[in-house]
């Protein structure tokens, strides 16, 4: 049990700086937060449209290859 707290200690004392560092910069990321969150609901259906064309263009991609293939041959 008490090589158990020893490691438990050790993790603390090497995570408390970092929660120091991490603290101030939540102060910062949450108001980008606030301003990103209406962007996500334009992006959305976007990328509904977006799905589609990256199939396609993916299959053109294919294709052009093999037309490659063929032609170095």
């Amino acid at each position: 049990m008490g090589e158990k707290k020893g490691i438990r200690k050790q993790l603390n004392s090497e995570v408390e700086p970092l929660n120091s560092e991490v603290t101030p910069l939540n102060s910062e990321v949450a108001p980008l937060n606030s301003e990103v969150a209406p962007l996500n609901s334009e992006v959305a259906p976007l990328n509904s449209e977006v799905a589609p064309l990256n199939s396609k263009v993916e299959f053109l991609r294919l294709k052009y290859e093999s037309l490659q293939m063929i032609n170095d041959q």
